[in-house]
C-alpha cells in the first residue's frame, strides 16, 4: 500500500484557507453564524534572538476579524505564549505571530488587503467598504494609510497621459458675442 509522506491538511483547514493555520474546532451558532477556532502551524521563533521555542508558557483565545468564508464566521485564534529558552536572550516569553496575523494585530492580512482592494478598485468611500465588510472605518483607513506609505513617490512616476485638468492654469473666462450671447473663451480657439 502506498501512503504519502507529506503533511496533509484536513478538509476544514483547506476550506478555511488561511496559510500556516489549521482549524481545530468549528461550531454552528444559534444565530446562524459559525465560530471557527484556529491554531498556528508555524514553528515559534523568538523575535529577539530567533531561537525556536519548545515550551509553552500559557494559552489564550484571541478573536480575529477575517474575510467571510462561506458566510459570516467568528474566528478565534488559540494563541500560545512561549518561553525563550536562550539564556543570553533578555526576552523571557513571547507570543505567537505570523505573516497573516502579525504582532498586536486583531485582523488578518488578507482582510486588510481585501478592504484596500475594495476601496481602490471600486472607488468607494472607506466608510462604505467598512460597512460592507462588517469592520470599523478605522481599520479600513489604517489599511489604506499603510498601503499608501509603500507607494512610489509621485515625482518619480512617469506621466503616461496628460489631461485638461493637468494643464489648465486659469479659471474659465466668458465673453459676449456680437449677437449678445455669452460664450466660453478657450485659448486654443482660432
Amino acid at each position: 500500500m502506498h501512503e504519502s509522506t507529506g503533511s496533509q491538511r484536513d478538509a476544514a483547514s483547506t476550506i478555511f484557507n488561511l496559510p500556516n493555520y489549521r482549524v481545530i474546532d468549528a461550531v454552528d451558532l444559534p444565530d446562524g453564524g459559525r465560530r471557527v477556532v484556529i491554531a498556528s502551524t508555524v514553528p515559534p521563533g523568538c523575535p529577539s534572538c530567533g531561537v525556536l521555542a519548545t515550551k509553552v508558557h500559557s494559552r489564550r483565545s484571541q478573536q480575529v476579524r477575517d474575510v467571510p468564508v462561506a458566510g459570516a464566521a467568528v474566528v478565534v485564534w488559540a494563541k500560545r505564549r512561549w518561553f525563550c529558552l536562550e539564556p543570553a536572550c533578555a526576552r523571557g516569553t513571547f507570543a505567537e505571530a505570523t505573516e497573516q496575523i502579525p504582532r498586536y494585530a486583531r485582523s488578518t492580512t488578507r482582510l486588510r488587503d481585501q478592504v484596500v482592494s475594495a476601496v481602490i478598485r471600486s472607488g468607494r468611500a472607506a466608510s462604505e467598504v467598512a460597512r460592507a465588510h462588517g469592520v470599523s472605518w478605522w481599520l479600513v483607513q489604517a489599511a489604506l494609510s499603510a498601503a499608501a506609505v509603500v507607494l512610489p513617490d509621485v515625482d518619480d512616476v512617469r506621466v503616461r497621459r496628460l489631461g485638461v485638468d493637468e494643464h489648465r492654469y486659469r479659471s474659465v473666462r466668458w465673453f459676449r458675442t456680437d449677437e449678445g450671447a455669452w460664450r466660453r473663451f478657450e485659448p486654443w480657439m482660432t
